[in-house]
This record gives C-alpha cells, structure tokens and sequence, in this order.
C-alpha cells in the first residue's frame, strides 16, 4: 500500500470513527452530519462495506425532513459508489421530493446531485442534462463552495458526453476560479485533474505531466479518496500516448490487478486494452473472456457501461472475435454521438462513433466509413489530434480484418469519402412528418417549421428571405404581402444598445450551453438573431441608417420561431440530426441551407410514391 492510499484509508478510519463517536454521544444533529459524511470516505467501484447500513440507521431515526434528504442523499451515493446504482434510485428519489417540499436551495443542491449520481447510467443522458441544470440553478447564489463544485463538476461530465467544446472550456475556467477563491486543496485537486485531462486530449503533453504531478500532489495533501484512481487513469493515458510500452505494461498489471480484487469489470476491461496495445494479446484474450462470460448484455448499465463495453469491443475487434464484436456494436449503437468517459470526466476515452467504426469495419458493414467520418468530425470539434490521427491511420492504412466470411475489404489505396446519408423529413400519409434516418424514423407533429426547413433543404447554398419563405407553409399566402415603411430602423443610441446587449448575451449564451439549459439557449439564441437582423438591415455601408418594412420583420421573427421550435421536437427524438439541421442551417432576414461536406446526407422530402415511407422496427 503506497501513502496515497494510507492516507485514504486514514481519512475514512477518521469519518466512521466520528460517526461512531455521535452515536454513542446520542446526539442527533452529529449523527446526521456524521452519517451524510461517510459516502466521501468510499473509493469510486469497491463494495462499499457497512457504510449503507451506517448512514441507513441514521436515516431511520432521523426525523427532520432536512435530515432526512441529505441522509436519503447519502445513502443515495454510497450505493451508487459500492457499484449498486438500482438501490440508490429510490432513496436520490425520496432526496429530491423532499428538498422540493422544503423550497431550501442548500438541500436541494445536495438531493440533485445524489439524484445525478443515481442517474449515471447510459440512457439517462437527457435526465442529467436535466438536472444538472437544475443543480446549477440551486447552486448558483450559494455562498458555500461545496455545491458549486458539484455543479461545474456535473456540467463538465455532461459538456464532454455531449462534445460541447465551449461547455467544456467554461467548466474547466470555473473549476480553476472556484481552486483560486478558496485556496482549497481539495477544490486544486479536482480543477488540476480535469485540467490535465483536457491537456491530454488537445495533445498538450507536457501541461498534462505538471497537471498530473499536480493533482496528486493536492489529493495527497486532502486524503481524496479516489486519487490513486485518478492518477492512474490519466497516467495510463499519457503512456497509451507517447507510445510507452513500457508504462503502459506496468500500468495494465495495476489495473487488472485491482479490478480482478475488487471485482470492478471497467477497471479490468481498461487493463485488456491496455494490454493489447502494449503487445500482450494473450493477457488481453485472458481478460476478455472472464469479463464477457454470458455475453455482453450481461454488463450492468451503470457509469461504467459505455467505458465497459467500449473497451472490450476494441479488444474483440483486435482479436477478431465476430461474436463479441457484433454484440458490442449492437450495445453502442443507441449512443453514437457521445464521448466514452472514465466516471467524472476523469479521462476521455474517445467516441462511440470510432469504436463502431472498428467494430462495423471488422463485420464487414456498408455503415463503417459513415461512423470514421462521424467520429473525425467529432475529433477535429474538440482538437483531439492523438485520437484523430489514430482513426485516420486505422481508416486508411491499417484497417481490422474481418472477422466473419464475406467480401474483401476495401484497399486502403481507394477513396474514403463517406457516403452519404438517407434522411426522411416529408410529410406522413397521416396528418404528422416523418423525419430521421433510414431503419431509424420517427414521427413529428405537423409543424410549420418543417415545411420551413424542407424549403430551404430543398435549395442548398440559395438564400431565401424569410417573407417569401413563409409562404412555404400551409396557412400562408402565396403571394408577399404589401411592405409598409417604418422609417429609419435605429438611431445611434439604439445601435449601441444592441451591440452592448449582443456582448452580454454572448457571455449569457456561453453559461446557458454550459449548462445544457436548451429552453434559454433558445430564447437567447433567437434574440441574438434578431439584434443581429436589427444591425443588418439597420446599418449600411459608412453607419448610414437604412429603412425596413414591418412585413418582413414579421416573417423573420416568424420563420425563425417556427424553425426553433421544430429542431427542439427533432433534438428530443434524435439530436444528431437536430444539431446537423442547427450547423447547417442559418436562419435571419434571409435563410439559407448550407450542407457539411463532412456529413453528406440524401433528403428524402417529399413521401414516396404517396405511400407510407419505411419505419423503423
């Protein structure tokens, strides 16, 4: 045992031996403080001991309400800690309801992150986009420190699932602003650790070795119970990196070695790809198959899921083991588009989209060079050069063999142009849309922002003002309405009150992505654009004021809600396409559709043959 570790075990000796000390005093104020306290003693994966059973008895006598959320929060994360997140469900459930009733934002921060840590797993991204964002609101004007590292902490995991660069960089300012007010250690240590992250995927190595030393440094000083996790994830990754075989050999023996003791099944399946990387495909075939057992449909789908199943799928697809590979892609496939994350943001572990890629490829797949091209358009948003150059050597040079009979691969001499993708947005043969992917459709109210949006796919590079793009919709007209002049748009005080109000919204817009909060993102969004129309058409060439007509102002405010309104319905079914149609689409006095050459895409716009287009399963 080395002396991070002596110093973690110390700290927890330290909680249980307060906690026994309050219960022996009777004093229930301390019992309380003592109980909601143990779950900081536990290491994130081993089976968390008598801790539940201790914070339980306190909860069972405890009778405040105030009490009883934050034991309820407790008890919330020790099981979700111990790697039982079904039992921490229902007491982060009791946590919130009850911090609702109490209307304390104290209480509340706390119950929204138990609740966070409740919903870890793979398909509760969209109730922690949630909650984060409520957590953020609860933690915001409080004075004590504790919540607001929960806060950046929750938004920065969610900012990196998502791929939201600004979110990510925002998090990471607010997690060094928070270290550098408090002077704390323990704030230091979680602000160095996600920042030597970020340094290794942006290829910054020798900010990441400072930050590393660092943190370790910090979470020595403070006893942080997952330091010795935390260290060894980021220096794992730093030799997966620079190509050091030899740590990473060494790093793959701590790893399997503790997670074969502690029975932690993403620990030992981080250790199999290490150790087929660092030449020992034997060891990585050894732990595969301990690991796989029944098959993969037995991985619990908790925190760890996407790093589990994601990590053994690379060694399938090394090994060519056809099963395992197409189980894998089969699991991930419902993901692509997010980050694979180890626990809180500790290490990014790349995209879905590459690991299907691998596994697609391998298979034989028609689907595999759509994933390489998703993944490199993900990898280049973020600046993540290793893994990018990574994916481009695989793609071009160094492709998996085939794991199953079936046709050659394609040489890597050929083209690797993707291809394009099929995408309905037309109109049912009932009374809704169908929009979404071949073999994964959707239905869509009949809203006139559909109709807006399929004009405009219809006519890619082509600007269309919005007067004349509203008569695209049932309801409208099909002729422009007479324009009636308003004068002059805005005099100079107005200009420099709209430019002064573009700069706070930017900085408003930053925090609101940050916090994943879409109903402000949409509301600042569309005044952004309106100011900016103001600008436009309010200033010519040299300041000279010019004139509009209120019908056009009309139309675009219009046009511009409508399209909002109909990329929120598109992003809550599907929010690759949503934020496709958000990238590519600009909407203002004039519209216009500009396609990604990164991301082609075949519209099917109108319905086929007036009959109903094909649905997913």
């Amino acid at each position: 045992m080395d002396a991070e570790e002596r110093e973690a075990d110390a700290g927890r000796e330290a909680r249980l031996a307060a906690y026994q000390r309050a219960r022996e005093a009777g004093d229930a104020e301390l019992l309380v403080q003592a109980a909601s306290a143990l779950p900081s003693a536990l290491r994130f994966g081993p089976h968390p001991g008598r801790i539940p059973a201790l914070i339980h008895e306190a909860y069972l006598v405890a009778a405040a309400p105030a009490d009883r959320c934050r034991l309820a929060a407790a008890l919330a994360r020790a099981w979700v800690y111990g790697g039982d997140s079904e039992r921490a469900v229902t007491f982060a459930r009791e946590a919130v309801a009850l911090a609702e009733q109490l209307d304390d934002a104290e209480v509340t921060a706390d119950a929204l992150d138990a609740a966070l840590v409740a919903h870890w797993g793979p398909d509760d991204f969209a109730e922690r986009l949630t909650l984060a964002a409520r957590l953020a609101d609860a933690a915001a004007h409080l004075t004590d420190p504790a919540p607001r590292l929960s806060a950046y902490l929750w938004r920065l995991t969610t900012a990196w699932e998502c791929l939201d660069v600004v979110a990510v960089q925002r998090q990471l300012r607010a997690l060094d602003a928070l270290a550098e007010e408090t002077g704390s250690a323990r704030h230091g240590f979680f602000a160095a650790s996600r920042r030597a992250m970020h340094s290794l995927v942006t290829g910054d190595a020798d900010t990441a070795d400072r930050l590393i030393a660092e943190a370790r440094d910090l979470g020595t000083r403070v006893a942080e119970p997952d330091l010795e996790a935390v260290r060894h994830s980021l220096v794992a990754e730093r030799a997966r990196m620079a190509g050091d075989l030899a740590a990473l050999r060494s790093e793959a023996e701590e790893f399997e070695a503790y997670g074969t003791a502690e029975g932690v099944p993403s620990v030992s399946a981080e250790a199999a790809t290490m150790w087929l990387e660092s030449g020992e495909p034997d060891r990585a075939r050894q732990l595969l198959h301990q690991l796989v057992g029944a098959g993969l449909d037995t991985t619990v789908r908790d925190v760890d899921f996407l790093l589990t199943v994601a990590s053994l799928l690379e060694v399938a697809t090394g090994l060519q083991e056809s099963d395992i590979v197409a189980d894998g892609v089969r699991l991930l496939t419902p993901f692509a588009g997010r980050a694979v994350l180890n626990a809180g943001a500790v290490t990014f572990r790349g995209i879905i989209d590459d690991y299907l890629f691998r596994g697609e490829a391998a298979l034989g797949r028609p689907d595999a060079e759509r994933r390489r091209h998703s993944a490199a358009s993900g990898y280049r948003r973020l600046g993540a050069g290793w893994w990018l150059e990574r994916l481009d050597a695989l793609g071009q040079a160094e492709r998996p063999a085939k794991v199953t009979p079936g046709p050659s691969p394609v040489p890597a001499s050929q083209p690797t142009s993707a291809a394009p993708t099929t995408v309905h947005l037309h109109p049912d043969a009932g009374s809704g849309w169908l929009a979404g992917t071949v073999g994964s459709t959707f239905d869509l109210p009949d809203l006139k922002g559909l109709y807006y949006l399929r004009e405009l796919l219809r006519r890619p590079g082509t600007e269309i003002s919005s007067l004349h793009l509203s008569a695209a919709a049932p309801g409208h007209a099909g002729t422009v309405a007479p324009e009636t002049d308003t004068g002059e748009v805005a005099d100079a005080q107005a200009l420099a009150a709209y430019r002064q109000r573009l700069i706070d919204i930017d900085a408003d817009l930053a925090e609101a992505e940050s916090w994943s909060d879409q109903g402000r993102l949409d509301r600042l969004r569309a005044e952004r654009e309106a100011l900016l129309d103001e600008l436009r058409t309010a200033t010519g060439l040299g300041g000279r004021h010019r004139r509009f007509t209120s019908a056009g102002e009309r139309a675009r405010s219009a046009v511009r809600k409508a399209i909002a309104s109909a990329l929120g319905h598109i992003a809550d079914r599907d929010p690759a396409l949503a934020r496709l149609l958000q990238d590519t689409i600009r909407t203002g006095a004039s519209c216009r559709y500009d396609p990604d050459p990164a991301r082609p895409v075949t519209w099917l716009l109108d319905l086929p043959d007036a009959a109903e287009a094909p649905r997913s399963p």
